[in-house]
């Protein structure tokens, strides 16, 4: 059954055959909080906090991008970051996978959101954590990683973007 996130607000598929009395509560795919699942009996609802991440500190000020000799600095004072094949973005990646308009970043409230727009999606890998395929869809990043747009890269790839939190 489809269980939407409520921290993230993430579509997570749980099993609710699988849930039992011993079993530990579900959990996110995206952020790793505890999913609340409707329906259960009562004895069966877990009311817990989201477990915080330590590397994910609740305010952040700044986002570095660096792809090749460019550096680009995210923040309250530039909140928007633009990623894509035409020359209008502010980080113009040319590759036939990079969609003329591929993905943004943005700061909202503290954090950075990394927003995919793009048909091939968005390939995230943030250090200590499995990487993922954003398609369409968008992910609070944090502390450090790589972006692939289009294709998967790995940190020494012509086309990896690296990001840092500050």
């Amino acid at each position: 059954m489809p269980v939407f996130c409520e921290e993230c607000g993430f579509k997570n598929e749980v099993d609710s055959d699988l849930i039992t009395e011993d079993s530990p509560p579900p959990r996110c795919q995206r952020c790793d909080s505890i999913l609340l699942i409707p329906d259960l009996p009562p004895h069966m609802t877990v009311q817990v906090q989201p477990r915080k991440e330590q590397s994910a500190p609740q305010t952040s000020r700044l986002l570095e991008l660096r792809f090749h000799d460019h550096i680009i600095e995210i923040s309250e004072e530039r909140p928007g970051v633009t990623m894509g094949r035409q020359r209008h973005n502010d980080l113009v990646v040319q590759d036939n996978r990079v969609s003329r308009s591929h993905a943004r970043f943005e700061y909202r409230k503290g954090k950075f959101i990394l927003i995919d727009q793009s048909t091939n999606g968005t390939y995230v890998f943030i250090k200590g954590k499995k990487a993922m395929n954003l398609k369409q869809d968008e992910l609070p990043v944090y502390g450090s990683g790589i972006i692939g747009l289009g294709r998967k890269v790995t940190p020494d790839s012509p086309q990896a973007i690296h990001f840092t939190i500050i």
